[in-house]
């Protein structure tokens, strides 16, 4: 009726010769006058996406200073690192919803306790967390593996999803790196690390399941300073724009982060030197805890050769 009245103002003919033009009834012109005006379907442009929701999730969960961090600060976080761009009052809800919000999260005193016992050698401490990676508004996931003595990175890959199965696969395949190892796995509190899956493979390669604990962030603190070495020394400066690019960047950095980088921590030594010399120190110690009844020790090997096997014979004993 509307675009009639239009045809009536811009030509001044009659209706009936408008019709008549349109091929349009009276009839018809009379159900559209009865016809009640029917509401538009509206689209909420501000819906909040069920992938949003979990990305919300899963970031409160992914460290100590994170859990602890209001709602707000929370929300800016979450968009300066291309997690989830919401408003304040959904980031809110969403907490609320599931109970993320204050005292959320039960404490953890065994892992207290695991962390206030310091590594001693390499393989006695790993931990492992989730960062973020943003290249051209995708999403990519880079889980890691560091050995806390040595700080020496020992196995990383970047995931196109941080699914429970997919962080499973990692751990396996960093652990048949490492057949030797039987270290103590300190993690957060995410979804994909307190799986029953997950603790399996814990338990089925001997080992040992430490969670974070609650208020005390320094029991994944290396983990947690990793990644914001690397995303302040690699992804920030480098802005890889791809997977390919991103994956370049990521194995530069971890080379140059495990063969030429001093840590101050580990008295401005380096991750793959520090990793060897404690791996030579823990085979020369084993030798001679196994020669102390012994009644002759023989010489120390060099710190700087590759230790060898070598076998002691006992003196017979006296008659």
């Amino acid at each position: 009726m509307a675009a009639i009245n239009r045809v009536i103002e811009w030509t001044g003919w009659k209706r009936t010769e408008v019709m008549t033009l349109f091929g349009i009834s009276s009839s018809q012109v009379s159900r559209w006058r009865k016809a009640k005006p029917s509401r538009p379907s509206l689209i909420n442009p501000f819906r909040i996406l069920d992938e949003e929701v979990q990305r919300v999730i899963d970031y409160r969960r992914s460290s100590e200073e994170i859990r602890n961090m209001g709602y707000r600060k929370l929300t800016w976080k979450m968009i300066d690192e291309g997690v989830a761009f919401l408003m304040e009052s959904s980031v809110y809800r969403i907490l609320s919803m599931f109970k993320l919000l204050g005292k959320a999260f039960k404490e953890n005193d065994g892992a207290k306790k695991e962390y206030e016992n310091k590594p001693q050698y390499v393989h006695h401490h790993w931990h492992t967390d989730i960062a973020y990676v943003t290249m051209s508004g995708v999403h990519y996931y880079l889980v890691f593996m560091l050995d806390g003595f040595s700080r020496y990175l020992l196995h990383w890959e970047l995931l196109t999803d941080m699914t429970g199965l997919s962080v499973e696969l990692f751990t396996q395949r960093t652990i048949d790196k490492y057949p030797e190892a039987s270290p103590m796995v300190i993690h957060d509190n995410g979804s994909q690390f307190i799986s029953h899956d997950f603790k399996c493979i814990l338990s089925e390669n001997n080992c040992i399941d430490v969670p974070t604990r609650r208020k005390h962030p320094e029991t994944n603190g290396k983990a947690e300073r990793f990644v914001g070495l690397i995303r302040t020394e690699a992804l920030r400066p480098n802005s890889p724009s791809y997977y390919g690019e991103g994956v370049k960047v990521i194995e530069k950095f971890v080379d140059e982060y495990n063969n030429n980088r001093y840590h101050v921590s580990r008295a401005l030594s380096i991750p793959s030197l520090n990793a060897l010399f404690s791996a030579i120190a823990t085979t020369v110690n084993t030798s001679l805890r196994a020669l102390t009844t012994a009644s002759s020790v023989p010489s120390m090997p060099s710190p700087l050769s590759t230790p060898t096997s070598t076998a002691f014979t006992a003196p017979s004993p006296i008659e």
